[in-house]
């Protein structure tokens, strides 16, 4: 299928981008009472941000991203029955790059989806894709009228630095023209543009700029040596620590959609620890995630509760995109489930444990001291593509804050898949980000429209179980 330009996903930097790959064939759907099941744990979890927001005088974001997935997991006397299914924070509310994307990307695969044959719009959205650039401009505005200068508009800028393997550039450059086709004076800022910071301010071309999108999020991207076809290159520099502090420290008269001291959550150690709080003082509510133990409650034989109910997985404190993250996985256990659910997932960052492997890990945690998390090893649903072929699928959920409501708004979503199965080289490691190989394809969330055809609905095991209304299944 040709994609127009105008519905391409792009990755890399500017001048050699590329096509990322999109899986059309079989969207995620989240819809009716799972939509609802969603929605809750996400409004639970966004009320434990603001919580700890206020709690520690941080200012916080204006635009976040969820990943939550239905998983659930095995009963230990019966490794056909899976137990406690129900949507699962797995990591958020974070405010990390993959914001800027999906909430654009959602208006090309919707338009990709049709041009497939396929109707996206079997469901009322709660915010259709081609209204979210929309959305996000009437945001800039409904901000600037709150905090800004009313008698005239702001000036606003994209914060970004386009490399090799960033799925950013064309979600940013859509960003920059929509805001000045809004009206706005609008800017990008990377190295190459030489900002500033002066007068409380963030500064490029000679312009303060009054709001910026996004955030400085990397001083330099590690682990970037010598990229592919570019041998000459050792690192890609982005600003340097001075001028990061700068940005972080001294402008206090910028508004940023996404600031940078409230540390976003990426680190499981500072989420765990504002569920924690939130629960501790709203007795009753409590926020749907693994059972996750921090500090001198990772020891052998806490962890080996969660071997017996299928595995563990190590968060380690910066464990954005999947790369702090290890998946523990107990075979014993689970490898009937797993054979069931994936046929392969001998991937990345991922151990797959005999009796003897998981006796050797567990006795390294007896000595263990590092600011990480360790959470029970909860299983992602699989849909059944047909020959042998498998598809994993993590969900993205983008939220909006309305600062004229006070309230929380859901924008958009994506789904990040990995093909898995006897016919797939790398197995799948259940970690679906997109430089471990996962694809983009299209989230659907919403209510089915009264009357629609869901033929083209497809939901796997997990999911089916979940919209039947049960928290259990067996195979």
């Amino acid at each position: 299928m040709q994609i127009p330009e105008h519905l391409r996903l792009c990755i890399g930097d500017r001048g050699r981008e590329r096509d990322l790959p999109a899986y059309l064939d079989s969207p995620t759907w989240i819809v009716d009472s799972a939509w609802d099941q969603f929605a809750k744990v996400a409004k639970t979890a966004l009320a434990a941000y603001m919580n700890y927001c206020k709690t520690n005088n941080l200012p916080h974001s204006y635009l976040l991203g969820l990943d939550i997935l239905v998983m659930g997991s095995i009963d230990p006397n019966n490794p056909r029955h899976i137990i406690d299914i129900r949507p699962t924070m797995v990591e958020g509310p974070c405010c990390n790059s993959y914001p800027a994307c999906p909430n654009l990307w959602a208006s090309r695969l919707y338009g990709q989806l049709k041009l497939k044959g396929f109707n996206p719009d079997l469901v009322e959205y709660p915010t259709h894709p081609e209204m979210i650039l929309d959305k996000i401009c009437r945001l800039f505005s409904d901000i600037w009228e709150v905090k800004g200068d009313s008698s005239r508009k702001p000036v606003c800028a994209v914060f970004t630095r386009p490399y090799d393997l960033s799925e950013e550039e064309t979600a940013h450059v859509t960003t920059l023209n929509a805001l000045k086709a809004f009206g706005y004076e609008a800017y990008r800022i990377t190295p190459e543009e030489k900002p500033e910071v002066k007068e409380g301010k963030i500064w490029v071309h000679g312009k303060p700029i009054d709001m910026v999108w996004r955030r400085i999020e990397r001083i330099h991207l590690p682990g970037q040596a010598n990229p592919p076809g570019r041998d000459d290159e050792k690192w890609v520099e982005f600003y340097g620590e001075e001028f990061a502090k700068k940005v972080v420290n001294e402008t206090p008269k910028t508004i940023w959609i996404n600031p940078w001291k409230i540390d976003d959550l990426r680190s499981k150690t500072i989420e765990e620890k504002a569920f924690r709080l939130y629960e501790e003082t709203n007795p009753g509510k409590t926020i749907s995630r693994p059972i996750t133990l921090l500090g001198d409650q990772v020891n052998a034989k806490a962890v080996s509760k969660l071997a017996d109910l299928g595995g563990w997985v190590m968060k380690r404190w910066n464990s954005t995109g999947g790369k702090g993250v290890f998946m523990h996985v107990n075979l014993e256990k689970s490898k009937t489930l797993c054979d069931h659910l994936y046929n392969r997932y001998d991937g990345r960052h991922m151990l797959l444990m005999d009796t003897n492997m998981k006796n050797e890990e567990l006795a390294k945690l007896d000595a263990f001291n590092e600011d990480s998390a360790v959470q029970l090893m909860r299983f992602p649903d699989a849909r059944d593509l047909g020959g042998g072929k498998k598809l994993v699928y993590d969900t993205r959920i983008n939220v909006l804050y309305n600062p004229k409501t006070d309230e929380w708004e859901f924008l958009s979503g994506m789904s990040r898949s990995v093909p898995c199965g006897e016919g797939v080289d790398n197995g799948n490691s259940l970690l679906t980000n997109v430089s471990m190989g996962a694809e983009i394809s299209p989230l659907i969330m919403g209510h089915v429209k009264k009357g629609a055809d869901r033929s083209q609905i497809k939901y796997g095991p997990i999911l089916t179980a979940l919209m039947n209304g049960k928290t259990e299944t067996t195979f």
